[in-house]
């Protein structure tokens, strides 16, 4: 199969019923980046991106947050945690707070963001990738400095801070990718670990273990050796693939990944691994539970 296929092979999909709210561990995919880990009924969001406009409405338009689409996938919200600020990652986490109370940890950028959209400065809490822990519900909340992979001819999109307060609509050019961190969740029941961009720091995740990566597969080729340092790094039992569709497109069209991504090299290069974890593609809002 070829790396620029955009075709996903639907025997590659194992997916689990919702579990229940008192679930041990479990977590969700929401297309792009995005997650839903669940624990003892406390939900925490991650990097969630449910608006997704057409590559029209980013050439052409200024966006925003769209509520009609976050209210259809966001029934419950304690937390929200953003790992970099492009519009992809940090667009919809101000609604999610505002729609739900959620608290919103995320960097400087992510955080001018959610005050230029009126979250209540209660609600935030600034990370800075230092490790430092935060309770949030069952959950011990961790940020590691992270690097965002350099797509296009070795550099990173859109770099640079939100340095000021952001209001929408903007141009989704305006959503800097700021401070990129790794976001590790840790409870009784065990562990995950937000990768939300093809790359990663290993000296900063030194004594650091993830039950489960949510590992970024687009971008991946740009960083030499990124799956196995991963798998190395944070010694998963599994690896849940994520940002490889086409973002651009509706939430509910068929399964389609971007060119280039190659979700069947990843697949390989995930066995090819020592000890390789188990590999969990799953649709679309479709749950892997770690531990009932």
């Amino acid at each position: 199969m070829s790396r620029w296929t955009t075709h996903v092979d639907p025997t590659w999909f194992r997916a689990d019923p919702r579990p229940a709210d008192d679930v041990g561990l479990a977590v969700q995919w929401l297309g792009t980046a995005g997650f839903r880990v669940l624990s003892g009924g406390h939900h925490v969001w991650l990097d969630p991106h449910l608006s997704r406009h057409s590559l029209g409405e980013l050439a052409l338009s200024k966006i925003e947050p769209r509520l009609d689409r976050i209210q259809a996938d966001v029934d419950v919200a304690h937390a929200v945690a953003v790992g970099h600020s492009h519009f992809d990652h940090a667009l919809d986490a101000p609604a999610v707070a505002r729609l739900h109370g959620a608290r919103v940890y995320g960097s400087s950028d992510t955080l001018n963001w959610c005050r230029g959209y009126g979250v209540p400065e209660t609600q935030l809490t600034e990370l800075h990738g230092n490790g430092e822990s935060f309770g949030e519900g069952p959950f011990a909340l961790r940020a590691f400095k992270s690097a965002h992979s350099p797509l296009f001819a070795g550099r990173v999109p859109l770099p640079g801070r939100i340095d000021q307060l952001l209001q929408g609509p903007a141009h989704y050019t305006r959503w800097r990718v700021g401070l990129t961190f790794g976001l590790h969740l840790q409870c009784t029941a065990g562990s995950v670990y937000h990768l939300g961009s093809s790359n990663l720091v290993e000296a900063e995740l030194a004594g650091i273990q993830a039950d489960v990566l949510l590992c970024c597969t687009i971008g991946r080729q740009s960083v030499r050796d990124f799956t196995r340092r991963a798998v190395a790094a944070l010694r998963p039992k599994v690896v849940v693939p994520c940002h490889w569709d086409p973002f651009w497109t509706p939430i509910d069209g068929l399964p389609r990944q971007i060119p280039s991504n190659d979700l069947a090299g990843f697949l390989r290069e995930v066995a090819a691994c020592p000890d390789a974890p188990d590999v969990r593609v799953v649709p679309i809002r479709g749950w892997v539970v770690v531990r009932a």
